[in-house]
């Protein structure tokens, strides 16, 4: 299904690794590029290693086996394939124009194979899942600065009218230098002037870090960095307890735990900040991330630390046209100045940023007085007014309860008391109650106008259609909630050739993910783990006793054929069958072969 070991993409420019990782849309490969760097020993040809996404959607496509080309095999997948092809080219456009030094850069977008390619910066390291992982709860000074470092990322590209919508820690990688790079905008969205959105919907949903306004096409509608920050909060919540977050949508009758109560190390000051970033009503979280950060104790030497990119001098790097592509750090010079200046801005609000929490507080004391002075006099001499005309007209209250609010956000209410939360009297709760019928809870019909008549009636057959979906998909959740993820996927599939919607395609992909994950706890039931080695685990195979190493998918990276495994100043020494030491560096490379020492 994928491309082969050692396949060439734009005539020679970028070459297949090997596979990193594949979803519902797309496959991640290694590789690298073949370019010139010029300085000052003059022009030198060399290897950069990349990352190259491939559109691929996995349940409409396939690969013709002579020509590599991507395939689609019916008209329903030739209308989705194209309209999620346009999707990743937008991902890499937004990518392309957000260079920052915690942000993963897009080096072109290209189409081949009857396909779409991104080839990005490829970075050394691992996700902080992954760290989550194999390390269990991050200290909470560490996750603080990857916060702070992602915090900054997010304000920039926030700047730009650009909200992520899948901040999580699958999406956050640790690179060699310990800094926290921010990676897959591919359901990010960018907003034009007046504020609407412009990218194509979302598909998919990360369960538990995910805001509730994501779970409405209307909640996203105008551009608000309070989705992102509600994200930021619930990673941090992973981070530090270990426990993924209760799903926003269900919160109300499932609250989440205070991170203390899971892990007692955790200060109040960062509790709070988790737990207002992570509100419900996105009115009440912070709604700025410099402000989230702002309420968080950041080291100073976090705060006061030089860009990573203000350290790097960098070469540049060209095509064979002698066309300056990128420099060596991956941004352009236009790109390091507007850096540099958002460092200076930086700096100096780091300056600030101790006098603001002196005076800030100080600002709101006396506003809270002086408001509470001016609402007692109003209150004074407006209160015999107020209660005379509402003896006299008890209905002239207004009603500033917000219904599409209340739809999206539900909250816990006193079945007693209207919505605005004052007290009903047992007359009007029994009219509430009488004035409920049973076309309350009738089903939702597909009707048509008949144009002559002007009256609506009932389609058997769009009826029908309706009801063949939706038992498809109790039956595919039944099914995947049994593990049974193959029988899930034929439902869904029947279910999609009835009708395409969002919530079919997001099953699929979920039952696909599941599935993935399955296979892997799988392969990895084959081995005892033993201790992390780099970016694997140093393994026991159970059916033969041998060690080795397999990665975070559970596939072997160093063979489990060896009687034992010692350190090595170089890695990790492998002892053969004739008692000889094989060496292999954290990246799983043998750098030694046959040594009678280690």
């Amino acid at each position: 299904m994928h491309l082969p070991k050692g396949h060439y993409l734009q005539k020679g420019k970028y070459r297949i690794a090997d596979v990193i990782g594949q979803g519902g849309f797309g496959i991640t490969y290694s590789g690298v590029w073949s370019t010139e760097v010029k300085g000052n020993l003059g022009t030198v040809k060399t290897d950069v290693p990349v990352c190259i996404k491939e559109y691929f959607f996995k349940d409409y496509c396939l690969r013709d086996d002579d020509t590599l080309r991507v395939k689609v095999h019916s008209e329903t997948g030739k209308i989705l394939f194209a309209k999620f092809k346009e999707k990743l080219i937008k991902e890499a456009k937004i990518l392309s124009e957000v260079h920052h030094p915690y942000i993963v850069n897009v080096l072109e977008v290209f189409e081949e194979n009857g396909t779409a390619y991104i080839a990005m910066e490829h970075i050394q390291g691992c996700s902080l899942k992954y760290m989550l992982e194999t390390e269990g709860i991050l200290p909470e000074k560490k996750v603080l600065k990857y916060v702070y470092q992602i915090g900054q990322a997010l304000e920039f590209v926030h700047q730009k009218s650009i909200i992520h919508l899948d901040i999580k820690p699958n999406n956050i990688l640790i690179d060699r230098k310990n800094n926290a790079r921010l990676i897959d905008f591919g359901v990010s969205k960018r907003y034009d002037i007046e504020q609407q959105e412009t990218s194509t919907t979302m598909l998919t949903l990360s369960k538990g870090f995910a805001a509730i306004e994501q779970y409405d096409t209307e909640g996203i509608q105008n551009f608000s960095p309070c989705p992102d920050i509600y994200s930021l909060g619930a990673t941090m919540y992973n981070l530090l307890t270990g426990v993924i977050p209760t799903e926003s949508i269900l919160r109300a009758t499932k609250p989440i735990a205070k991170p203390s109560e899971l892990n007692k190390a955790i200060t109040p000051q960062t509790e709070a900040v988790i737990m207002r970033a992570m509100q419900i009503d996105p009115v009440k979280r912070y709604q700025s991330v410099m402000q989230m950060i702002n309420e968080l104790d950041i080291p100073s030497y976090f705060e006061e630390a030089e860009n990573i990119l203000s350290e790097q001098s960098g070469s540049v790097a060209t095509d064979k046209n002698d066309n300056t592509v990128a420099r060596s750090d991956l941004h352009s010079q236009n790109d390091r100045s507007k850096i540099d200046d958002k460092e200076s801005s930086e700096k100096a609000w780091t300056r600030k940023k101790r006098k603001r929490r002196i005076l800030i507080p100080a600002v709101i004391i006396f506003a809270g007085i002086f408001g509470w002075a001016v609402m007692y006099i109003l209150d004074l001499n407006g209160s015999e007014s107020n209660v005379s005309s509402l003896a006299a007209n008890p209905d002239s209250v207004a009603d500033t309860g917000n219904t599409k609010l209340e739809k999206i956000f539900p909250v816990e209410s006193d079945p007693n008391t209207d919505r605005n939360g004052r007290p009903e009297n047992t007359e009007t709760t029994l009219n509430k109650q009488n004035e409920k019928t049973p076309k309350d809870t009738d089903e939702k019909e597909t009707v048509r106008k008949d144009a002559d008549s002007g009256t609506e009636e009932t389609n058997p057959a769009d009826e029908e259609i309706e009801a063949r979906y939706a038992a498809l998909i109790a039956s595919g959740k039944t099914k995947m909630e049994q593990k049974k993820y193959a029988e899930a996927k034929t439902d869904f599939t029947k279910a999609k050739d009835l009708k395409v919607t969002e919530e079919v395609l997001r099953l699929s992909i979920a039952c696909d993910e599941s599935e993935e994950e399955q296979r892997i706890s799988e392969r990895k039931a084959l081995y005892e783990e033993k201790y992390p080695f780099g970016n694997f685990m140093i393994v026991r195979k159970i059916s033969n006793g041998r060690y080795g190493a397999i990665d975070s998918k559970g596939i072997e990276r160093i063979e489990a054929v060896y009687l034992s495994v010692a350190p090595s100043p170089n890695g990790r020494a492998f002892e053969r069958e004739d008692h000889l030491y094989d060496i292999y560096d954290v990246n799983g490379t043998r750098v030694g072969n046959g040594l009678t020492t280690y």
